[in-house]
């Protein structure tokens, strides 16, 4: 069988669909890029918002018109499905992930579920409470990925300050393990929740300092208001969150924070954002991905009443404008500076992409992927580098 994969939404999604991607191949299937000439497309689906479910189901009825068979995995598997077949994500070493030609960046699944109570979302629905998966398995599988060439191991999970809570290991021992395999190599550590980073936060930082460790972290906070936090079920105080992040800024000034809102959810008013407003300006995260709520079946908060959507879109709007000054005021400040950078992928116009060691994007005119090179920033625009 000839198929072709298609990945949509988190790193974990993505990651884990490569994954069943080289167990179809080791049975005897081929990968190929081309769909015309597929048999079946393979789709790692993403739930996490109704416009993307819609997009995935209309994807597949696509798939389906044009005669294709249509093998469905991700978070998608776990809702009806007529007439489709799913593949379910499970460990071993011969499910690596795909390791492409012009691109040297891998993930590796740590973990499945999540044991948070968050009201809105769907994925600790579909994927169940947390299952960590064996830290020696991982270790082995980051060894043969490095072994054969990857220069970023990618650790990803639903939350992945949680993992090995449900065995006798955790976050801080993995990435410390995997550092201390040989080779070139670097590592980026998923997002993690404010609950079980807090707890977390001090070891992190330890291991982080490793020279294959990025300065990066991403810990989405939702909501910069109580009320609205409590109705999301979110376990933790927003102070809790913002001593997270300093901790975070005083071990790595120049590291880059990555932070997740939603916009419209149920009880946030203009005070409400205000309030996210003022957290957003007092940790100046690099990256802020900004959700329009969506209600999703099978959630706490499905029923409640939402804001109106063109005040929605209007608080989004504010947010972005916020976050853009920020993003360019950190961007700003390479411009001139010598940097050591990890090139990792092909990009466009016959430039390449790589990674500093904050986990900024910087694109480079010269050079191979795979290779490190010292480069000096001349220009910048708000999502990455650019240098000579």
């Amino acid at each position: 069988m000839k198929f072709v994969l298609e990945n949509y939404g988190c790193t974990l999604n993505q990651a884990q669909g490569q994954m069943i991607a080289n167990s179809l191949i080791s049975q005897g299937n081929q990968l190929v890029e081309d769909e015309e000439i597929a048999d079946s497309v393979l789709l790692s689906t993403c739930v996490v918002i109704k416009h993307t479910e819609d997009r995935m189901r209309k994807r597949i009825e696509d798939l389906k018109r044009k005669g294709k068979d249509v093998i469905v995995s991700g978070c998608l598997t776990h809702f009806p499905l007529e007439g489709i077949k799913k593949m379910d994500f499970s460990y071993s070493y011969g499910n690596l992930p795909i390791l492409k030609d012009g691109n040297q960046s891998v993930g590796i699944p740590i973990a499945e579920g999540c044991n948070g109570g968050c009201t809105f979302c769907i994925s600790r629905i579909a994927r169940g409470r947390l299952r960590s998966f064996d830290e020696d398995k991982i270790l082995e599988s980051a060894r043969k990925l490095v072994d054969s060439g990857a220069k970023e191991i990618r650790l990803t999970a639903l939350d992945t300050a949680s993992y090995g809570e449900d065995s006798s290991t955790n976050l801080v021992s993995l990435v410390r393990r995997i550092s201390d395999l040989d080779g070139e190599f670097m590592i980026r550590i998923g997002m993690m929740e404010p609950e079980n980073s807090h707890n977390l936060i001090d070891d992190l930082l330890e291991v982080m300092a490793s020279r294959k460790v990025y300065k990066f972290l991403h810990i989405p906070f939702q909501s910069g208001d109580p009320l609205v936090l409590r109705k999301m079920g979110r376990k933790y105080r927003i102070e809790e969150f913002i001593e997270t992040v300093k901790k975070f800024r005083e071990a790595f000034p120049e590291g880059m924070l990555s932070t997740d809102i939603i916009v419209g959810f149920p009880f946030e008013t203009i005070e409400g954002l205000k309030k996210t407003s003022m957290v957003v300006r007092e940790i100046k995260p690099e990256i802020l991905n900004i959700t329009k709520y969506s209600p999703r079946p099978g959630t706490a908060a499905f029923s409640w009443k939402i804001p109106p959507t063109n005040q929605t879109a209007q608080w989004s709007q504010i947010l972005s404008e916020i976050h853009r000054s920020i993003s360019e005021e950190s961007m700003r400040r390479f411009i001139g500076r010598k940097v050591e950078v990890t090139l990792l992928e092909e990009g466009k116009g016959g430039t390449l992409m790589g990674r500093d060691i904050y986990y900024h994007p910087v694109v480079v005119r010269k050079g191979k992927v795979g290779e490190k090179r010292n480069v000096k920033i001349i220009n910048y625009s708000s999502f990455y580098l650019i240098a000579k």
